[in-house]
């Protein structure tokens, strides 16, 4: 899987939803990424809740930027916005299910709880620090090798991490 085509298919999916902001997704990924072991329509959902839930986080002129880099056996991909930020005595909570910081009918809780087990089966990982004007959702997917090339491979699961006040 093409990680860069992933995100910036995304961001195209959510253009409106950045022009009715006036924000700004800046996209910053490495030019030597290598394509990750993942399927691709399940990694895509990943890329469009991720950058969707950072664009809710953001006031009018906001901006989210995307930073993609190659760390030894694995691409790592950062989602950061300037927004208020998660509170820390929540931040622990963020995916569970049906658990959301947004309004009464502004969110289901289950995008963030999605993305974590979508990212689970693809063997990656997930982590999230906040402050205010710094949200940090930090995704890890191993490499595809040769291996990787036939349709019988599949990743072991393993387990999502979560930085925070309240992480292990």
């Amino acid at each position: 899987m093409d990680v860069r085509r992933g995100i910036l298919d995304a961001i195209t999916m959510l253009a409106a939803k950045e022009r009715s902001k006036s924000a700004v997704i800046s996209v910053e990924l490495a030019e030597d990424l290598p394509a990750v072991r993942a399927v691709g329509a399940e990694l895509n959902q990943v890329w469009l809740n991720l950058l969707d839930n950072a664009l809710d986080a953001i006031d009018e002129g906001g901006t989210v930027r995307v930073v993609g880099r190659h760390e030894l056996d694995h691409v790592l991909v950062e989602v950061v916005d300037n927004g208020a930020g998660i509170p820390p005595e929540t931040l622990w909570r963020i995916f569970e299910p049906f658990y959301t910081t947004k309004g009464v009918g502004e969110g289901t809780g289950l995008g963030l709880d999605i993305v974590r087990r979508l990212l689970q089966r693809q063997d990656g990982e997930i982590e999230a620090a906040s402050a205010v004007g710094h949200t940090v959702f930090k995704v890890y997917l191993p490499i595809a090798d040769a291996s990787d090339q036939s349709e019988s491979a599949r990743p072991e699961p393993r387990r999502s991490a979560l930085i925070g006040p309240h992480s292990d």
